[in-house]
């Protein structure tokens, strides 16, 4: 997407509310406030304001991932622009975790926290697509929460998922019907299993991690479909908000869902309004989605017998939001440069 495309569509505003949403989450739930959250409430304990934010996070990704990889010009380029985007920031946190916030925050001495085999394999977070390291040390150990970011979890789903979406390119001129019949045939086993079988046909798909891979892979499929969503965004999107509303306030079938929620999305992240600005300065979502789960957890370590959830939350965000705008300008855009500089045919 190019820069002036950018700014002509809302999926720079979407992500920034979508990490907002995490950290909201967040700061409840580390805090043992979790039920007290606002949209916990209301919809009385089905949803969570994490929960609308990675709805966003896998539609909008689902579908640029997928146009990435369909348009890309060589598979090796794509992967190239993938860990471009997503592997700087890791080494960075990984780094700042063992080196500078491990050291402070363990238990053990200094001598006793470099010498464990587990302040070396958190290393491993580098690349999410193997697994994940969430502790490291006696680091947070009294807290009711230990992991250092836990947030890491999605990683792990999305460059898995980018691994699918990358090998179905591999079929050249037939990877558009490959990619639709492979989604398709999911869908059709993802509404079996839970309307045929109650649940009980493949266990991993009553996990939340498949909801959320099914939205990422039915967004994808909406744009090899060439969904019209540029033609009427506004009454698409309003049509899908009205079905969410209803599904809401009923006990929603999921397998209706994972359709719904990235078709809602995507039309309002298509619609032309004074949000479609939001990127200008930047995208600092990155940022402000990976830093924020350890910022809270040095918050809570410190004063979380005195702060309550929204203190906590806005106090993050005020030392994320600047690390986001910093690493967004020094790193990020810095590596972005490089992305045609490996796969690209001469």
């Amino acid at each position: 997407m190019t820069v002036i495309d950018r700014h002509k569509n809302n999926f720079d505003f979407l992500r920034v509310l979508a990490a907002l949403c995490i950290a909201f989450t967040h700061s409840y739930g580390l805090l043992g406030h979790y039920v007290d959250e606002p949209l916990v409430q209301i919809s009385n304990q089905r949803f969570d304001f994490s929960h609308i934010g990675l709805c966003i996070f896998f539609s909008i990704s689902g579908y640029l991932i997928t146009k990435s990889a369909a348009t890309s010009i060589t598979l090796v380029n794509f992967a190239w622009k993938r860990l471009l985007r997503i592997q700087p920031m890791l080494i960075l946190v990984c780094l700042f975790s063992v080196f500078i916030l491990g050291p402070f925050f363990s238990n053990l001495t200094t001598s006793q926290y470099f010498s464990s085999l587990q302040t070396w394999t958190y290393f491993r977070n580098v690349m999410p697509v193997f697994g994940i390291q969430f502790q490291l040390p006696a680091v947070f150990s009294n807290l009711s929460d230990t992991g250092v970011n836990g947030s890491l979890w999605t990683l792990v789903v999305e460059e898995r998922l980018y691994i699918i979406v990358g090998m179905i390119a591999l079929f050249k001129a037939k990877k558009r019907q490959v990619f639709v019949t492979i989604v398709l045939l999911l869908n059709a086993v993802f509404i079996g299993h839970h309307l045929l079988f109650d649940g009980d046909l493949i266990d991993y798909f009553n996990e939340s991690q498949m909801q959320y891979a099914m939205m990422f892979l039915n967004a994808g499929l909406l744009y090899h479909l060439n969904f019209p969503f540029k033609l009427s965004a506004n009454r698409i999107s309003l049509l899908a908000v009205l079905a969410i509303a209803i599904l809401v306030n009923t006990q929603p079938l999921i397998y209706v869902w994972v359709w719904v929620v990235p078709v809602a999305i995507l039309g309002f992240a298509f619609t032309r309004n004074v949000l479609n600005k939001t990127g200008i300065y930047g995208d600092f979502t990155y940022g402000i989605y990976i830093f924020a789960f350890p910022v809270q957890q040095m918050v809570i370590d410190k004063y979380g017998s005195v702060i309550s959830p929204v203190q906590l939350f806005f106090i993050t965000m005020s030392i994320c939001i600047p690390l986001a705008i910093l690493s967004w300008h020094l790193l990020e855009k810095k590596c972005l440069l490089f992305k045609d500089k490996v796969g690209v045919k001469t």
